[in-house]
């Protein structure tokens, strides 16, 4: 297998990147291709450090905030949706508060994540839709896992993802509040997003909520 790049683009995998800021603990390139910004894969931290940053969340199923959070998420996902159909929320965290929500609304989802429920039956199974919420910004292979995922997909199938996007500017980048977690190690804007649909071969982005796109299999 060929080693991959310090400095490859971890969404479109060229090489047209260079340093584009630095904090105390990381530096933040930035890929002319299309626009992604993150860090170079070999200043991430250890994943036992990326599991106890989690471990700290204060998200738990009698969080009013958090319940309120995945409600209004699950509201802007709905539209895009019909009663009966099938779908994943991919990265939930150590709750499946989310999936309990749309079985209310006769939706059955299931949920996967790779430190707290890590189901892998969900990679035999074919799905109406996937939610990445707060996850992309996390996965140290952004295309891989979304090209993996988009296998899941029915016909016209729909992937959402909610994440921050990146100011255009450096002088808002240095001081964004987004780029402090240290287990977010990419930032997508619009035009990094439409690359990722390109390279899975979904429609889209088409924004349908604050921070939140909807793709669609071709």
């Amino acid at each position: 297998m060929k080693k991959k790049e310090v400095n490859e683009c971890p969404l479109c995998l060229k090489c047209n990147t260079q340093e584009y800021s630095q904090d105390k603990t990381r530096a933040y390139h930035f890929c002319s291709n299309c626009q992604l910004i993150f860090v170079p894969r070999n200043q991430l931290i250890h994943p036992d450090q990326e599991k106890q940053r989690y471990d700290s969340h204060q998200n738990n199923e009698e969080d009013p905030h958090y319940r309120n959070y995945l409600q209004q998420l699950m509201n802007q996902v709905l539209p895009s949706l019909e009663k009966s159909q099938v779908g994943l929320d991919f990265g939930c965290g150590r709750t499946d508060l989310l999936a309990q929500l749309f079985k209310a609304k006769d939706i059955t989802v299931d949920s996967f994540d790779l430190f707290f429920l890590p189901q892998l039956k969900v990679w035999d199974k074919k799905y109406h839709f996937i939610i990445l919420s707060e996850v992309i910004e996390h996965l140290r292979e952004p295309f891989l896992e979304l090209q993996k995922l988009r296998k899941l997909l029915l016909p016209q199938g729909k992937i959402f993802i909610k994440t921050k996007l990146h100011p255009n500017r450096k002088d808002l980048f240095d001081d964004w509040f987004y780029k402090r977690d240290k287990t977010h190690i990419q930032f997508f804007n619009l035009s990094a997003l439409k690359e990722l649909g390109k390279r899975t071969n979904m429609n889209g982005p088409e924004m349908i909520g604050e921070d939140l796109s909807r793709f669609t299999a071709t």
